[in-house]
């Protein structure tokens, strides 16, 4: 995992929005950080992500019925 600041230096190969937030978030004087990082299908892969980021992973676990009420 990178964790870059500001927006990558290469932008090849992302998607458009991504960009996007990129430039706006560059027009608006904001600093941020942006990390690069595999598909996380696993809490234990969100751990590796949340320990370089120094931030709690919440698990998000959204279920509904067949009436889907």
């Amino acid at each position: 995992m990178e964790l870059y600041k500001g927006r990558p230096e290469d932008t090849e190969g992302r998607e458009e929005r991504e960009v996007r937030v990129y430039d706006l978030l560059d027009s608006l004087g904001i600093e941020y950080f942006s990390p690069d990082h595999a598909h996380a299908d696993t809490m234990e892969e969100c751990n590796t992500t949340a320990t370089v980021l120094d931030v709690v992973i919440c698990k998000n676990l959204f279920l509904c019925n067949r009436q889907k009420t």
